[in-house]
């Protein structure tokens, strides 16, 4: 989880605004922090970054990340990137870093923004291409990763927090009281109806798609699909969707494993973190840590079957336990963190 930030338009952020956006988003990335900036044709960009170094641990890999007249900053994780980076090089292009952050820039290099469908991950990104002073915002297939954006003073302005926003440009946004309303009568699954945020002219850039903005379309965001769910059934016997889900899962997990850092896992007593901790160490020999939260609920302490799982892989494994002393102010603080109502 890094931290990004940054504004497109005639207003530039001074340097006391970037400082409190840097250290707005310093939990999101305690690895490094960066800043860039260029005028092009009467708009200015700027592209601040804070860093959780999962690939790539050295400096060279920071962000934001500049190349061939490129600047990126990248949150989350491009899974098959040594896929695209073999296939890159094969193009021709050389790579300075082992970080997946360069393959994103050179795959748009080579692919423009076709190269979007050919990630697979998670991710929200913010990429300038100083050659045509275009500024391309993309989010990830199902929106793992958050981007939001508004405008203030005719500049767009953009983040991975709403609190990020406010401290870049200067402004707080106003509450979207009719979101919150919607909220409470109608519960959490009424909020992804509208496309309406927590905060008035705030909005998020829907999953699956980029923006693309040019000189002189800094105002207008136009959100374009890269992909769309394909629904393709297929005959095949019990059997043969076993071995299938078997072989997805198996490859899924096999380049999610990709870090530079430990590998975590959080486990419950349920079946699917139950199967991928279990794949991770004795398919592929990963020394995993595993994490559990146990509910003093007893309807819901899952003990019994975490232990069995742990004792029979013989894992590393923390515990944190519930408790409800406290609740109203640990909720308060989620609610803070998040600049939104808990939704489940």
């Amino acid at each position: 989880m890094c931290g990004i930030a940054g504004s497109f338009g005639p207003h530039i952020p001074d340097q006391d605004q970037i400082g409190q956006t840097l250290s707005r988003m310093a939990n999101r990335g305690p690895d490094g922090s960066g800043v860039y900036r260029h005028g092009t044709g009467g708009n200015s960009i700027t592209l601040v970054h804070t860093r959780l170094a999962i690939l790539d641990l050295d400096p060279r890999a920071d962000q934001p990340f500049q190349s061939d007249d490129i600047a990126l900053s990248f949150n989350g994780e491009i899974y098959n990137y040594l896929e695209l980076k073999t296939q890159l090089e094969t193009t021709g292009h050389k790579f300075r870093t082992t970080s997946d952050t360069e393959v994103i820039l050179k795959g748009y290099l080579e692919w423009g923004t076709g190269c979007f469908d050919k990630f697979e991950g998670m991710w929200a990104l913010a990429l300038f291409d100083q050659r045509t002073g275009t500024l391309i915002l993309s989010r990830d297939r199902f929106g793992e990763k958050p981007l939001y954006y508004f405008h203030h003073q005719s500049t767009l302005y953009f983040a991975s927090e709403v609190k990020a926003l406010a401290t870049l440009s200067g402004h707080k946004p106003s509450v979207n009281f009719d979101q919150i309303k919607r909220y409470l009568v109608n519960g959490y699954k009424s909020l992804y109806k509208n496309g309406e945020t927590f905060f008035s002219d705030v909005n998020e850039l829907p999953a699956a798609t980029f923006a693309a903005l040019g000189p002189e379309t800094s105002r207008s965001v136009q959100p374009r699909k890269y992909w769309s769910l394909d629904y393709a059934p297929r005959a095949m016997s019990r059997a043969q969707a076993l071995e299938a889900i078997r072989e997805s899962l198996e490859r899924s997990l096999s380049i999610r494993l990709r870090a530079d850092v430990p590998i975590a896992f959080c486990l419950s007593g349920g079946v699917d973190s139950t199967a991928l901790v279990s794949l991770a160490q004795r398919k592929f020999g990963a020394d995993v840590h595993a994490f559990s939260v146990i509910d003093s609920d007893e309807r819901y302490d899952e003990t019994a079957n975490i232990t069995d799982t742990v004792n029979t892989l013989g894992i590393r494994h923390s515990i944190a336990h519930t408790r409800t002393d406290g609740f109203i102010d640990r909720l308060e603080a989620l609610v803070d963190y998040h600049d939104a109502p808990v939704a489940t």
